[in-house]
């Protein structure tokens, strides 16, 4: 399904939606701008940003955010993104920046990519998404990061691993070997678009 481009603007809330949701909160406190992203970790030991993209209103007049899940890109709901600040807290606001016309081309490249199921960490998540909107570049530097500190930790359990199969230990060598792989792995995929 494709939708029109929302209005930048909301019409006049009708009175039974006046309450004072957290998504309208939100929008109206940071004065949220089609394209701009909210950044969102978890509330305790949340390593890793999340991001949901605010696209305008819909037809019915209720805030329309976009954020690329496990299941694919996705329209996020108010009630969905109310229940999501129960574990995620907003850390900051990633505003686009560009012309009107580049914010228009912003949400349609959004819009293009609702129900599209690539989710991917390593090559295609939340900040990739976001990035694809703003910029129009698929790229994301946490999985970046991930995947260096991986090839890192690949290193380090090779070094183990040769230690282990010196001290002729098989368990400690099978775990060493098989972390090594799994690093090697996820290193060659971060490199595959080089």
């Amino acid at each position: 399904m494709r939708f029109a481009l929302f209005p930048a603007i909301p019409l006049q809330h009708n009175l039974n939606y006046l309450k004072m949701t957290y998504a309208l909160s939100l929008i109206q406190q940071n004065d949220l701008k089609q394209a701009d992203a909210i950044v969102l970790r978890k509330k305790f030991l949340g390593m890793v940003d999340h991001f949901a993209i605010f696209l305008g209103y819909d037809n019915s007049n209720y805030p329309y955010f976009v954020a690329n899940y496990k299941d694919g890109v996705q329209h996020v709901s108010e009630k969905e993104l109310d229940s999501f600040m129960q574990k995620l807290e907003p850390t900051r606001i990633e505003r686009f920046v560009g012309t009107e016309v580049e914010r228009q081309n912003a949400v349609k490249r959004a819009l293009n990519r609702i129900d599209e199921k690539a989710y991917d960490y390593f090559a295609n998540n939340c900040e990739s998404f976001k990035n694809y909107v703003q910029k129009g570049i698929n790229y994301s530097k946490q999985a970046e990061n991930f995947n260096e500190i991986a090839g890192a930790v690949g290193i380090g359990t090779a070094v183990v691993g040769v230690a282990a199969l010196a001290s002729k230990s098989p368990k400690v060598a099978a775990w060493a070997l098989g972390l090594t792989a799994l690093a090697t792995i996820a290193w060659a995929i971060s490199r595959s678009d080089d």
